[in-house]
């Protein structure tokens, strides 16, 4: 039954994910035909560009929704790590790499620290990491005064900025980081009791697995990400502002829904995340592109997400009646089967 479970839920998800490659490709094609210049090589690197840091973040995101939760800090985690390793290195004098290291450590620390509240006070993550979010913007507002850091060095800008193998640094950072987190996610005992916990956290302790040690390392890892993103995005734009990354979260959020999460938790991939990522990416680069009224593109990210979570609920509600019709139909089955001599003896 556990096999037939999975397979239903592996058809469903490659039909998801294949459903969305195809919409995709659609707006890739359908721009391009309009306006011709979609799939130039100067485009592709600006669309990628567009949405790099809020798909590094939805990369922690995916692990954190799977086990159920949320994390609306990621925003404010990923606007202090700019502050703070621009206010190290530029005002302290600070090497990079002590300063980049610090500053991962400090967000390591808001990640591991929203996991213990979540798990020591047992308050919805929704509430604990908003409130992560307001005093974490709080501080940044108040550190800076509402002022932008800029003076970098050149050796740092360079990871903004500069390529390796022919990619952007931020984007291979995106797709190696993806590569390493899908892998372990799909193969690694460790990273798979989070499909456990999503599912039911109750029937996750009595099958044996540390729920509150794991949460705390997925939060860890949702704001480490978010300060790696950080960092990439100081050395991209030359400067570190409170503000940059506002919403970040909400993108985040519908990257991952859209690529077949369920909000609720217990299902999800980094492969699907990867797409709802590039997907925002094509539709904001679509927008640009066309010259449309760029603040529809909210409008529209907001009924995609509401769309996403829509149908996650409904292909959940038909697995779990395939699943029961299925049961039903056995037993029906096993009622049926005429007896044996003996048997029942």
């Amino acid at each position: 039954m556990t096999n037939l479970f999975k397979k239903l839920g592996a058809n469903v998800a490659l039909i998801q994910y294949l459903a969305l490659s195809a919409v995709t490709v659609a707006v890739i094609l359908g721009v391009h035909a309009s306006f011709g210049n979609v799939l130039s090589e100067a485009n592709l690197e600006v669309l990628a560009m567009n949405m790099v840091f809020e798909g590094i973040m939805a990369l922690g995101m995916t692990f954190v929704i799977i086990a159920g939760g949320i994390d609306l800090s990621v925003a404010s985690v990923f606007a202090f790590a700019e502050i703070l390793v621009a206010k190290l290195m530029v005002e302290y004098g600070m090497p990079i790499v002590p300063s980049i290291v610090l500053t991962l450590l400090a967000c390591a620390s808001i990640g591991a620290l929203n996991g213990l509240l979540i798990v020591g006070i047992r308050v919805h993550p929704l509430i604990i990491t908003m409130g992560t979010l307001l005093t974490v913007r709080g501080v940044n507002l108040a550190i800076t005064d509402g002022r932008s850091i800029s003076g970098f060095s050149d050796a740092f800008l360079f990871l903004g900025t500069g390529n390796v193998l022919g990619l952007p640094i931020p984007i291979l950072f995106f797709i190696v980081a993806a590569v390493l987190l899908g892998v372990m996610l799909a193969h690694h005992r460790y990273l798979r009791q989070l499909y456990v916990i999503g599912g039911g956290e109750r029937s996750a302790r009595l099958s044996g697995i540390n729920v509150n040690r794991v949460k705390i390392v997925i939060y860890t890892l949702s704001a480490l990400l978010a300060g790696a993103a950080g960092v990439m995005a100081a050395a991209r734009y030359g400067a570190a502002h409170w503000g940059h990354g506002n919403l970040a979260e909400l993108k985040a959020i519908a990257a991952v829904a859209i690529g077949g999460a369920n909000i609720n938790g217990g299902s999800g991939t980094i492969g699907g995340t990867v797409l709802g990522v590039i997907f925002l990416a094509v539709v904001h680069n679509a927008f640009v592109t066309s010259a449309v009224n760029p603040f529809w593109y909210d409008v529209v990210n907001g009924l995609m997400l509401l769309v996403a979570v829509l149908l996650s609920r409904f292909i959940q509600r038909q697995n779990v009646w395939s699943l029961l019709s299925i049961r039903e139909a056995k037993m029906n089955q096993i009622a049926a089967r005429p007896t044996t001599k003996g048997e029942g003896t």
